[in-house]
């Protein structure tokens, strides 16, 4: 769970840095330079090996699937930071867990319990309160965050099941080549001249990113996918904290009322996950 909280942690840095060239570039060419730099991250680790287990690999439809899911998150995600702060689209985005945690349940037979349920329900009260649904305009979006949280929330069913059997490395360099390869083609046709800066965010997010990811599928081996999805609550202070800093953002009370609800709802959580396995631990 600690994995899982710093990979959301950095996933929060991440998408300040995406957020500070989403203006200047469009998010296909955005993610096709980060997902070169993480593909050669994991070859200059994982040398040519990653290759040959990625060929062999039983899970290669699941695979091909878990990419395009976070591919379809990641760009709908990213093209909302034009027109919504930092703040509001990670606080609406974080209804991810709360699918997670049905997609769980149904999909993965993960047991159900009180605690989850109730982590997953103050999480969307808190979701609700920070959309402010008497004067928060229900846009486009909103609409593309929201159908991005639920792209995320089956790659994490899908990575749950990949994790199993196939090596963390290899999942990080397939999920990354399938979005090279996807977004080439909307991408070098129409290639915009990348500035020093751009080029600096550009790789800076690939190589957070690229550890982010690592951390997240290393978290997902040992941790529930209804679990995992709810610690993303624990990094949602850091999209107030970037979004101030960076460009002087002051959300709504309502979103930090409705940010404060949903933290609350994942540590509660985490702290209940983890006084049961010591329970589990100590049982004679």
């Amino acid at each position: 769970m600690a994995l899982g909280i710093a990979a959301y942690s950095l996933f929060s840095a991440h998408d300040a840095m995406i957020k500070g060239v989403i203006m200047a570039l469009p998010a296909p060419q955005i993610l096709f330079v980060r997902g070169v730099v993480v593909m050669a991250l994991c070859l200059a680790i994982g040398r040519t090996q990653i290759i040959v287990d990625l060929w062999h690999s039983k899970n290669r439809a699941l695979i091909l699937g878990r990419g395009l899911m976070t591919l379809a998150a990641w760009v709908m995600y990213y093209s909302s930071g034009r027109e919504l702060q930092l703040a509001e689209m990670t606080t609406l985005y974080y209804v991810a867990p709360v699918l997670t945690t049905v997609l769980a349940v149904i999909f993965l037979k993960e047991q159900i319990t009180l605690a989850r349920v109730g982590g997953a329900a103050i999480g969307f009260f808190g979701i609700v309160v920070a959309a402010n649904p008497t004067g928060f305009t229900i846009g486009w979006p909103v609409i593309m965050v929201l159908g991005a949280a639920l792209f995320w929330a089956i790659s994490m069913i899908l990575m749950r099941t990949i994790s199993k059997s196939d090596r963390t490395i290899v999942q990080v360099f397939a999920q990354n080549l399938i979005h090279v390869v996807v977004m080439a083609g909307f991408t070098l046709p129409f290639w915009q001249a990348m500035g020093a800066r751009e080029i600096a965010l550009c790789v800076a997010a690939g190589l957070v990113g690229g550890l982010a990811q690592f951390m997240l599928v290393e978290a997902a081996r040992s941790v529930p996918a209804s679990v995992l999805g709810t610690v993303e609550y624990g990094a949602l202070i850091w999209s107030f904290v970037f979004g101030y800093l960076f460009w002087g953002e002051m959300p709504a009370t309502t979103v930090y009322i409705g940010a404060f609800l949903v933290v609350a709802a994942g540590l509660t959580l985490a702290l209940s996950e983890h006084r049961n396995r010591r329970e589990i631990i100590d049982a004679p």
